[in-house]
């Protein structure tokens, strides 16, 4: 059975959405995507998507100009029409077609596309149980602008993954040139000192990832400290708990870094009690438009 996809104003069949050979997304990764998952045919936390988006797109200079209001009413067409509850969506945009060279004073054609499919929810033992890290041996530059944009750009994130994944590890830990920690390939990175919530800040070159913005949310709606911090490898093996998060994955805590057990209690308390609220926030949500 075919599904329905947006492509370019319009909703098509998979199968029927074709994109040229030209274009530059395909080139030269020159582009940018947005995951986020939907619960109950409603997009959660689109609208910081779309302004992440929106705000990367204007960085490096691709036309952009779809609002939340329209790219919600497009999605739960898609969700409706490909039959769709609880549903992982990904938004793509490149520059497309219509410019020459690398760097061309001319405006080209940009492509965007949505697509959507059912959510795979990641097991529920591992929230239980939590997962392992290692530490990646690719450092992160502290000064490339690419690291704070989802870009099309992603065979680092893939060379880490994979690295991680032949160490029989779920993901791994990204140190910066500065021997601080950024993030984790898929995901930003909390640790939790007594009662206090610490993650990398902004200045260690990381994703400003959705998820990590809630938690900081969530931290100052339920009284708990958090902190936005520079710390390196000994800091975050020494938490009392640490946990991991993006949108598909929602919070997962950590059980071991590099062979080293985590804090005693898996999942700890502020994991389990941001986890609960994290949770909560999903099923009380309503869209505005």
């Amino acid at each position: 059975m075919h599904k329905l996809i947006f492509l370019n104003d319009k909703i098509v069949k998979d199968t029927e959405g074709l994109l040229s050979t030209l274009d530059r997304g395909f080139l030269y990764g020159d582009g940018l995507f947005e995951t986020l998952s939907a619960y109950d045919k409603k997009p959660f936390r689109l609208e910081d998507h779309v302004t992440r988006l929106s705000n990367s797109a204007q960085y490096f200079d691709i036309p952009f100009c779809y609002t939340s209001q329209q790219i919600r009413q497009i999605i739960e067409q898609l969700l409706t029409e490909n039959n769709l509850k609880d549903a992982y969506i990904r938004m793509t945009l490149s520059r497309g077609l219509g410019v020459d060279g690398l760097i061309s004073t001319g405006t080209g054609t940009p492509t965007f596309v949505i697509h959507t499919k059912p959510l795979a929810a990641y097991p529920a033992a591992l929230y239980k149980t939590g997962v392992s890290l290692i530490t990646s041996h690719i450092l992160r530059s502290t000064t490339c602008p690419l690291s704070c944009h989802k870009t099309l750009n992603f065979l680092t994130n893939y060379l880490i993954k994979r690295e991680a994944t032949e160490k029989g590890a779920h993901d791994a830990l990204i140190l910066n040139t500065d021997n601080h920690i950024a993030e984790c390939a898929v995901s930003n990175i909390f640790v939790v000192e007594k009662n206090t919530v610490i993650t990398p800040s902004l200045k260690a070159n990381v994703l400003p990832g959705i998820t990590r913005k809630i938690i900081l949310e969530l931290c100052k709606e339920n009284g708990i400290y958090a902190l936005e911090e520079l710390f390196g490898v000994e800091r975050i093996l020494g938490a009392n708990e640490v946990f991991i998060t993006n949108s598909l994955m929602e919070i997962m805590p950590v059980l071991k870094i590099d062979g080293h057990a985590i804090g005693k209690l898996i999942p700890g308390t502020i994991t389990r009690l941001l986890h609960d609220k994290y949770k909560a926030l999903i099923t009380s949500f309503t869209p505005t438009y």
